[in-house]
């Protein structure tokens, strides 16, 4: 008789920046620090937002130098989700510390809703040149920072 009416569920934020990450073409992703910055971008069009450290920790007056803390980038995140909804991926620098932190970080990210984390952690690629100032951490915490992070 009737057909049940069934509304087509919203893709995820997670799973719209999966498919730009995995599908063939290039996208381009705009820089955003906060919700005005974030909300400019998606109505300029743009598929999907860079939360950026170094833009996020100067448009708090401090050093991109892990001056913010990991609360701080959530709660600004979070400002720059309501703000937008296209997918956000999120500088996440050094893990804000061990991989406790990082998987506490991710896990808080994506209730705020960032729909990716970006966590470069770098080894040095001779003795004398570092790329990262964290590249002198022993590659087991790294793994262990980013497979906390996955386990999210």
């Amino acid at each position: 008789m009737y057909e049940e009416f069934r509304p087509t569920p919203p893709v995820r934020r997670t799973t719209r920046l999966r498919h730009m990450l995995t599908e063939p073409g290039l996208e381009f992703l705009m820089e955003a620090h906060n919700g005005m910055s974030a909300k400019i971008v998606g109505e300029a069009g743009f598929q999907g937002l860079w939360a950026s450290g170094l833009t996020m920790s100067a448009s708090f007056g401090v050093r991109d130098n892990n001056e913010l803390s990991w609360s701080q980038v959530v709660d600004q995140a979070g400002f720059m989700a309501d703000a937008a909804s296209i997918p956000i991926l999120l500088d996440g620098d050094t893990g804000h510390g061990n991989s406790n932190n990082m998987r506490r970080s991710v896990r808080k990210l994506e209730q705020a809703g960032v729909a990716g984390v970006d966590a470069p952690f770098e080894a040095p690629l001779t003795p004398d040149l570092v790329i990262d100032r964290n590249a002198d951490e022993p590659i087991d915490v790294c793994v262990d920072r980013v497979m906390q992070a996955l386990a999210q």
